[in-house]
C-alpha cells in the first residue's frame, strides 16, 4: 500500500513538472495546449481506455473554456489528445503493457487501413496539383479521423473491464453538462447526448426496476437535449437510428424504444414550465423555418469539382478562388463543405468515397443482424450518420463514421463471447 502510494505521488510530481514547463516557456495558448497534451499523454499510459472520452469530451470543452473561434486552433484542440493517445499506446506496445484479450484482423479493419494509406496519397497528390499545404493539412485531418477514431476504439476499449470504464466516463460528464445545459438558450448541439441514445435505449429493454428507471430518465434527458439542439444533422442522425432500431429491433429493443421515447415527452412536458426551455423550444421552431443558406450553393461549387475529375477528384486541399456564396458574397469554396459527402466526392472522387464507405458498411451487417443487442443500436447510429453526412459537414469531421462501426464490431464479439460462456 505504501509503495502504491509513494509511485502515485512520483507519477503526480513526474506529471506536474512536464506540464508546468511547456506552460511556463511557451506563449499562453500553446502552452497551455502543450501542458494538456502532456498530462493527457502521461494519463492515457495508466488508463488507455480514457482516450476516447477525453478526446471526445475533452476538446469541446477545452474549445469552449478557451472560447476558440478560429477553426485552426478547434481542429488543433481536438487532434492533440488523440496524438498523446496514438503515443501512450505505442509507448504501452513497446513496454510490453497489453491486455489479456487484443482485437480480432478483420476485414473492416484491413479496408480502414487501406484508406489510411490511401489518405497520405491523395494529401501527396493534394500538395503536388499545388493546393496551399494548411488546405491540405485540414482535409485530410476531415477524412483521416475515419480510420484513426476506428482504431483507437478497437485498440483502447479491448476488454469488458475497459469497455466498461469508458462508458461511465463518456455518460457522467455528458449527463451533468446536459442537465446542466438543458435550460440554456443558445445551446447548440447535441451531438455529444446523441451518441449514448440508442444504446441506453436497448439496456433499458433489457434492465428491470429502478435499474431500468434510470436508465430510461438518462436516455430521456439526452432525447430532450437532442430535441432542442436546433441542428438538423443530429436530428436526421437520431431519427434514422431509432427508426431503423425499429424495424430491424426485436421485443427487447422495442420495449426500450417505446419507454425512452415516453419518458422523453414526460420529461419535455414537464420542463416546458422552465422559461430557459421555452426559449430553446422557441430557437428550435426558428431552425425549422431557417433555409440552408450558404450550404447549397457551395455544395453546387463541390459538385462542380467534383465533375471535372470524377475517378479521383481534385486532391486533398482542394479550393476554389473568388466564388460568389449566398451569405458571403465573393469567398473562397473549399476545400471542406457543409455537406461530408460533396467533401469527398471533390476532394478524393468516386474512389475516396468507395474508400471511405466501404469499411464502414462491412460492420453494417453484423450489427443490423443482431435484433436485440447494443451492436443493433451502434448499426443504426451509423446508418443515421451516414444520412446526415449529405447534409453536415462539422469542423472537426465525421470521426463518428470511424468510432461506430468500431463499436458496432466490440459489441458484437462481446455479445458472441458472452453467449459462448453462457452455453459452457
Amino acid at each position: 500500500m505504501i509503495r502504491t502510494w509513494s509511485w502515485s505521488m512520483l507519477a503526480a510530481a513526474v506529471a506536474g513538472v512536464a506540464a508546468a514547463v511547456p506552460a511556463a516557456i511557451l506563449p499562453a495558448g500553446l502552452g497551455v495546449a502543450v501542458a494538456g497534451t502532456v498530462l493527457c499523454g502521461l494519463a492515457f499510459l495508466l488508463w488507455p481506455w480514457a482516450v476516447l472520452p477525453v478526446g471526445i469530451i475533452g476538446g469541446s470543452i477545452a474549445s469552449g473554456l478557451l472560447n476558440v473561434t478560429d477553426v485552426r486552433m478547434f481542429v488543433v484542440m481536438h487532434t492533440l489528445p488523440l496524438v498523446a493517445g496514438c503515443t501512450a499506446l505505442v509507448v504501452r506496445h513497446l513496454a510490453g503493457w497489453r491486455p489479456d484479450r487484443s482485437p480480432q484482423w478483420r476485414s473492416s479493419s484491413i479496408a480502414m487501413a487501406a484508406l489510411g494509406v490511401g489518405i497520405g496519397v491523395a494529401a501527396v497528390y493534394g500538395l503536388a496539383m499545388g493546393h496551399l499545404p494548411w488546405n491540405v493539412l485540414v482535409a485530410t485531418y476531415q477524412v483521416a479521423v475515419v480510420p484513426a477514431y476506428f482504431f483507437l476504439a478497437l485498440h483502447t476499449l479491448r476488454t469488458r473491464s475497459w469497455l466498461r470504464a469508458a462508458a461511465l466516463l463518456y455518460l457522467v460528464p455528458v449527463a451533468v453538462l446536459t442537465t446542466i445545459e438543458l435550460a440554456t438558450p443558445g445551446r447548440h448541439g447535441g451531438l455529444l447526448s446523441a451518441l449514448a441514445i440508442p444504446p441506453l435505449m436497448v439496456l433499458a429493454g433489457r434492465a428491470r426496476g429502478w435499474y431500468r428507471a434510470g436508465l430510461v430518465l438518462l436516455a430521456a434527458v439526452f432525447l430532450a437535449d437532442v430535441a432542442l439542439a436546433s441542428y438538423r444533422g443530429v436530428w436526421l442522425a437520431v431519427g434514422l437510428a431509432i427508426l431503423i432500431m425499429l424495424v430491424r429491433g426485436g421485443p427487447v429493443v422495442r420495449r426500450g424504444l417505446l419507454v425512452t421515447v415516453a419518458g422523453a415527452v414526460l420529461l419535455l412536458g414537464v420542463l416546458t414550465l422552465h422559461s430557459g426551455v421555452r426559449e430553446r423550444s422557441a430557437a428550435v421552431a426558428t431552425a425549422f423555418e431557417r433555409d440552408a443558406g450558404h450550404r447549397g450553393p457551395e455544395s453546387a461549387v463541390g459538385l462542380e469539382t467534383f465533375a471535372t475529375r470524377p475517378l479521383v477528384g481534385a486532391g486533398l486541399g482542394q479550393s476554389t478562388q473568388q466564388v460568389y456564396v449566398k451569405g458571403f458574397t465573393v469567398t473562397d469554396v473549399g476545400p471542406v463543405y457543409h455537406a461530408f459527402w460533396v467533401m469527398i466526392l471533390a476532394n478524393l472522387g468516386l474512389v475516396g468515397l468507395f474508400a471511405v464507405l466501404w469499411p464502414v458498411l462491412r460492420t453494417l451487417r453484423a450489427g443490423l443482424t443482431q435484433h436485440n443487442g447494443i451492436a443493433l443500436a451502434f448499426a443504426a447510429l451509423t446508418c443515421g450518420f451516414l444520412g446526415a453526412a449529405f447534409f453536415a459537414g462539422p469542423t472537426d469531421g465525421h470521426w463518428e463514421l470511424g468510432l461506430l462501426p468500431a463499436l458496432t464490431v466490440i459489441a458484437r464479439q462481446t455479445g458472441r463471447r458472452s453467449r459462448v460462456l453462457e452455453a459452457q
